[in-house]
């Protein structure tokens, strides 16, 4: 199956709305749904692994889906949250779309392994992918092809965050979303914060983030107006479709 085929995704807009409106205000029980749902999608036993962060009382959620080679795709977001709001933007959409992606990858032939990691301690300073870059080796490091950050979505049509970008993933995600009828919008979010793909961009592996955030919503962020509520259903399900789309056409392109 071509990449170009995701314009029509294997999940439904009900079940990713669901699966998104699934959320808990208290951190373990988010952890707790986050490994049900990955279980549900297929990704048990030793692809299921809770890496331990130091100073948090949760840890980073890492679900494996194996390829035909070592080389990795790794596809992150977090899923602990700030005192005020629910957390619903930031970044639950991110995190809980992760059981989606892999189960709607699993179901086509694969060249590189994907990594998708739900962060734990991210708002207390990127503690959870501070802990899981540093734990690779060199040779681990190397096999990384691209990190692609989930971040606050669905407030707005997707974005990427272009001058954080590496350019040829950039370029790739114009690609794709020119393929699915999308435009492929650029919004630098320098001014609201740092995200897990940081630690990946330090330890030189290539970088994405989506994202949602405009000038305009920025102000949902960390207060209480962070709700399931603040979500456009439709543009999170065009980001689904998106980042499905894109993340094959990334194992087809990159080495």
């Amino acid at each position: 199956m071509s990449w170009c085929a995701w314009a029509q995704p294997a999940l439904e807009q009900p079940v990713i709305q669901h699966r998104l409106e699934s959320l808990s205000r208290k951190i373990p029980i988010r952890r707790a749904t986050l490994e049900v749902l990955f279980r549900e999608a297929g990704c048990d036993g030793a692809n299921l692994t809770a890496q331990r962060v130091p100073g948090s009382k949760e840890p980073n959620i890492i679900c494996t889906l194996p390829g035909d080679s070592p080389s990795a795709i790794v596809v992150g977001g977090h899923y602990d949250l700030v005192e005020e709001g629910a957390g619903a933007v930031d970044d639950w959409s991110g995190a809980v779309l992760l059981p989606s992606l892999y189960e709607t990858l699993k179901r086509t032939p694969r060249k590189h392994t994907y990594v998708f990691i739900a962060f734990a301690a991210e708002e207390v300073g990127l503690h959870g992918s501070g802990e899981y870059v540093k734990r690779l080796s060199a040779a681990e490091q190397r096999a990384i092809r691209a990190m692609i950050n989930l971040e606050c979505l669905g407030l707005a049509t997707p974005k990427v965050w272009a001058s954080r970008a590496d350019r040829h993933l950039r370029d790739a995600y114009g690609r794709v979303a020119q393929s699915l009828g999308m435009v492929a919008e650029s919004g630098n979010v320098d001014q609201v914060g740092d995200d897990d793909s940081h630690p990946f961009l330090n330890a030189k592996i290539p970088v994405l983030t989506i994202h949602s955030v405009t000038a305009r919503n920025m102000g949902i962020l960390h207060t209480a107006r962070d709700q399931v509520s603040a979500i456009h259903p439709d543009e999170y399900y065009a980001t689904y479709r998106l980042a499905t789309a894109y993340l094959e056409y990334l194992d087809t392109w990159l080495e």
